[in-house]
């Protein structure tokens, strides 16, 4: 008995500092958020899986700190599109709704799932 609470005790604790992980980015763009789920290793050609949790349709573009866009996106509310970009090493990639407009989303690798809130 004492080992079967030792064992449920263990599974509990580490569930607590578990979280979620992805093999690509996933951006969920909600009407008053965009939340970012990263994949937590590098890969030269990157994925990055579009949600558009809104009403509206969501046109954005992927790009590096430079301005090189990688990729435009347009998707339907409640769909979703996936977009391969090739990534160096050291580059930083950018989610960028252009309609309707938003702030600049860095897409971080290797970071627990964190949300943008709107600039006000």
């Amino acid at each position: 008995m004492t080992k079967i609470i030792l064992a449920l005790l263990f599974l509990s604790v580490t569930s607590a500092f578990a979280y979620e992980k992805a093999d690509a980015f996933v951006v969920k763009v909600y009407d008053e958020k965009v939340r970012v789920l990263s994949p937590v290793k590098y890969d030269p050609l990157l994925n990055v899986i579009i949600e558009n949790k809104t009403l509206v349709k969501l046109t954005a573009k992927v790009e590096t700190k430079e301005g090189e866009v990688l990729a435009y996106v347009r998707i339907e509310p409640g769909k979703s599109k996936s977009v391969s970009v090739k990534q160096l090493k050291d580059t930083q990639i950018f989610f960028v709704p252009l309609s309707p407009p938003s702030q600049k989303v860095e897409l971080k690798l290797g970071n627990k799932p964190y949300e943008i809130p709107p600039q006000k």
